[in-house]
C-alpha cells in the first residue's frame, strides 16, 4: 500500500520531480504522527490520506475518531454517538482466545481504562473487580475456565447465552448491595452477620483476660459465656438457612456498604454517560471507512469510548494472530484526531500497546495532535512516520531532540505548501528529514 504525499522540495529547487510516498511495505509499522497547530490543515491532510487508502483494491478497515465532526469523508459510513442514540459500546464482551483473551484479561482492561479516565480507590477496584467477575459468572462465562468464553460452549439454557452488558452490571451491583443492606435478605445472612459481631466481642474479652497481671473477672467470664452461647446459635442457625453456598464468600467480598454503595454508584454513573448501550452502532460491514463521530460527548466521555473501542479493535485482532504474508501489511487502520486527549504515558494505556504490538497483528495508528509534548519518547520511538505541518515555535526544542533533527528544517516548513516528513523504513538505522512540497488539496476541495 502507498500513499503519496507530494513532491521532495529539494529535488524540486534542482528541476526534478521525485515523488515521496508512504510505502508501508517498506515501513517499519503503519503508526503516523501528525503534528501542526490549529489552522495548519491537519483535518484536510488526514481526509486525503483516508482518500487515497479507500481507493486501493483490499483496502484495510478504516477507523476514524472523529472529536470535532469535521473529518467528513465521502462515501464513509459515519454514527454519532450521544446519549440520546440507541446504540454504543458493550465493554464486557470476552474475546475467547486462549491466550490472549479471557475473563481475567477483560475484567483489568476495564478496570484499567476506567482508572485512566476516572481514578478509583484500591478498595472499589478490588470490589468491582469481584462484582464483574461474578456478574460474569451468573452468565455463563468462569475465569478458569477458557472452554466457557464463547457463547456457543454446547450447554442448553432456557434463554441463548450472552455477554453482560452495562445494564447489567448495574442490576447486578445493585442487587449485591440490597443484599448487603437488608441483611443479606436471607436468614443465613443474618445470621451470619450477627455470629460476626458476637465472635469480635468474645476476642475482645479473651484479650482483656490475656493482659499480664489481669484478675480473674467473673463477671466478664460469665459474659464471655453468654456470646459463646450466642455465637454457637447463631453458626447453627447459618449452617440450617445456608441457600446458595456463598453466603460466606459474599460476605467476606463485600463487606463494606460504603465500599459496595460507591461502585454501585460509580456504575450507574458509567452507564449515565450514554455511552454504554447493548444496542450495536449500524456501521455498513462493506463500507471500509467507518466514522465515529463522537462530537457531542464531553471529553471524559471521548476518552473513555475512543479507549474501551480501541481495547476491541485491538482485542479483535489478537484473536486473528499474527498477519500472514498473503494478508498483506494491514488489516485495520485507525484515526485518532485530538489524540492527546486519550494518551498517558502509562504502560497500560491502549495507544501505547497498539504502537509497540499493533504491526505483527497488522494494525496501524495514525495520531493527530497539535504540539510533541504530549507524547512520550518510547512513544515517538515506536511510530515510524512523523510529519510536521508546523508546530508552535514554543515546541522547536521538544521536536529536535525527539526526532533528532535540526531546527533549521523547521523554519523551511510552510502550511498547507511545505511539510517536514520523517519516515523509518525497515533496515534503516537514521531516518533521514524530508522537506516535502505538497499537492494544493485546498483547491482540489473548492
Amino acid at each position: 500500500m502507498i500513499i503519496r504525499l507530494g513532491l521532495d522540495d529539494y529535488l524540486l529547487s534542482k528541476k526534478k520531480n521525485v515523488d515521496v510516498h508512504l510505502d508501508y511495505g517498506a515501513l517499519v509499522n503503519a503508526h503516523a504522527l501528525i503534528m501542526g497547530k490549529t489552522g495548519m490543515g491537519k483535518t484536510t491532510f488526514l481526509c486525503q490520506i483516508i482518500q487515497q487508502i479507500m481507493n486501493i483494491n483490499t483496502a484495510p478497515r478504516i477507523h476514524i475518531m472523529d472529536v470535532h465532526g469535521d473529518i467528513d469523508v465521502p462515501g464513509a459510513s459515519s454514527v454519532r454517538f450521544s446519549e440520546s442514540t440507541e446504540y454504543g459500546l458493550n465493554p464486557f464482551v470476552v474475546s475467547s482466545d486462549p491466550h490472549f483473551g479471557g475473563v481475567r484479561k477483560r475484567v483489568q482492561d476495564f478496570i484499567t481504562t476506567i482508572n485512566g479516565c476516572r481514578p478509583i480507590g484500591s478498595k472499589q477496584e478490588a470490589v468491582m473487580r469481584h462484582l464483574i467477575t461474578d456478574l460474569y459468572a451468573a452468565n455463563g462465562f468462569y475465569a478458569d475456565n477458557h472452554k466457557s468464553w464463547v457463547l456457543n460452549d454446547g450447554y442448553q439454557r432456557s434463554r441463548p447465552k450472552r455477554y453482560p452488558t452495562m445494564d447489567d452490571a448495574c442490576r447486578f451491583s445493585f442487587g449485591k448491595l440490597k443484599q448487603l443492606i437488608i441483611g443479606s435478605d436471607t436468614k443465613s445472612g443474618r445470621a451470619l452477620e450477627e455470629l460476626n459481631k458476637v465472635t469480635s466481642k468474645i476476642y475482645r474479652i479473651s484479650k482483656q483476660q490475656s493482659l499480664p497481671g489481669a484478675a480473674l473477672d467473673e463477671a466478664l467470664l460469665e459474659k464471655a459465656m453468654t456470646h459463646r452461647t450466642e455465637a454457637m446459635k447463631y453458626f447453627t442457625e447459618y449452617v440450617e438457612n445456608l441457600e446458595t453456598g456463598k453466603e460466606l464468600e459474599d460476605f467476606v467480598k463485600y463487606e463494606s456498604k460504603d465500599v459496595l454503595k460507591s461502585t454501585v454508584e460509580r456504575f450507574d454513573n458509567l452507564k449515565a454517560t450514554g455511552i454504554f448501550k447493548n444496542k450495536l452502532p449500524p456501521f455498513d460491514i462493506d463500507n471500509p471507512v467507518w466514522r465515529y463521530n463522537i462530537t457531542a460527548l464531553r471529553e471524559d466521555e471521548k476518552r473513555m469510548f475512543v479507549e474501551f473501542r480501541l481495547q476491541e479493535i485491538f482485542s479483535a485482532v489478537l484473536e486473528k494472530g499474527p498477519v500472514r504474508g498473503d494478508e498483506g501489511a494491514l488489516r485495520d487502520i485507525i484515526f485518532i484526531d485530538e489524540a492527546h486527549l486519550f494518551f498517558r504515558d502509562d504502560q497500560n494505556n491502549i495507544l501505547n500497546t497498539i504502537a509497540k504490538e499493533g504491526r505483527k497483528f497488522g494494525l496501524g495508528l495514525v495520531c493527530s495532535s497539535q504540539s510533541p509534548t504530549h507524547f512520550s519518547e518510547d512513544f515517538f520511538s515506536n511510530v515510524a512516520t512523523k510529519i510536521v505541518l508546523g508546530v508552535d515555535q514554543m515546541y522547536w526544542d521538544n521536536l529536535v531532540r525527539k526526532m533528532k533533527i535540526e531546527s533549521k528544517y523547521l523554519q523551511y516548513i510552510k502550511p498547507f505548501h511545505v511539510i517536514g516528513v520523517q519516515m523509518n523504513n525497515k533496515g534503516e538505522t537514521r531516518s533521514r528529514f524530508t522537506m516535502v512540497r505538497m499537492p494544493d488539496y485546498r483547491a482540489e476541495t473548492v
